[in-house]
């Protein structure tokens, strides 16, 4: 009896060696296999650095198949794109150049942008919209800097494009540069007009046709400009609010339609009553309200 439970004992022992023996070993299989992970990685991090490996490739890519498409996209004349990379990736920038048929129409232009917005969704992206002048509207430039980094509301971009139209096709201007920054938000300084005269009605009639578009509260630098912002006594306020990204497929657009370039106002068309009594007490030195 003595020698049976001296055995068991014995068993017992053995069994309590081989269980310790066995998780030591399966504790060794991660440890090893942890570190092989480890080691793999940094190799492949390694690699990547000495031979200037980046993603960059991949929106590049994904660049040129945009402005492949835009191409063939109604009212468009050429497009192309140049990749400018500084001595580290985060530096560089991508310049895509869309020049449109001299009268390729606001709505072709925002399509062309809108487009550019919904595809690439990468904020390193600049694009010059180029709209050469006509027998209708001079010569304009878009200049959208950095501004595709999240989806914009079609309303949005029509409503810079309706903007530009209107400024170009008000008689005796010569050039619109309009600049758009990341933000969306128009403020002074992101419009320069050249016009052919520099006397107070083109800029008056300027200003009125401006009155309900984008870029109604933007003074403009360039010919007949204000001679500062403080000099019209107005607040200045941003013209063009970000928008979220629409809720429905790219394909399909919910958002309200700005209105058509006829129903804008012209430099012959009288200015509204309402907008030409302030409300405002005379001592306030500034005009309120929004347009």
């Amino acid at each position: 009896m003595g020698r049976r439970q001296a055995l068991g004992w014995l068993g017992a022992a053995v069994c309590s060696v081989a269980l310790v023996i066995a998780g030591g070993l399966v504790l060794s299989s991660v440890a090893v296999h942890r570190y092989l992970q480890a080691s793999a990685s940094q190799l492949q991090s390694g690699d990547a650095r000495d031979t200037g490996a980046t993603p960059l490739a991949a929106e590049v890519a994904s660049l040129q198949h945009t402005v492949s498409a835009l191409e063939s996209m109604p009212g468009v004349a050429a497009a192309s794109s140049t990749v400018t990379t500084g001595s580290h990736a985060k530096t560089v920038s991508y310049d895509v150049a869309v020049t449109m048929d001299a009268d390729a129409t606001a709505a072709e232009s925002t399509d062309v942008v809108y487009a550019m917005t919904q595809q690439l969704r990468n904020g390193r992206v600049n694009l010059e919209l180029t709209l050469p002048a006509n027998a209708r509207h001079a010569a304009s430039v878009i200049e959208y800097r950095n501004a595709f980094d999240t989806p914009v509301a079609r309303s949005t971009v029509e409503s810079v494009s309706r903007a530009v139209e209107v400024a170009a096709s008000v008689p005796g201007v010569t050039s619109v540069h309009v600049t758009v920054p990341y933000t969306w938000n128009l403020a002074s300084g992101d419009l320069d007009v050249e016009m052919a005269g520099d006397d107070s009605s083109g800029s008056a009639a300027l200003r009125h046709a401006l009155a309900r578009t984008a870029l109604a509260d933007v003074d403009w630098s360039g010919t007949g400009a204000p001679a500062s912002p403080s000099s019209s006594g107005r607040t200045k306020a941003p013209s063009v609010p970000p928008a979220p990204a629409p809720t429905t497929s790219p394909d399909v657009d919910d958002s309200p339609t700005s209105p058509a370039v006829s129903d804008l106002p012209t430099p012959d068309s009288p200015v509204p009553t309402a907008s030409a009594t302030p409300t405002a007490p005379p001592s306030s030195g500034g005009r309120h309200g929004s347009h």
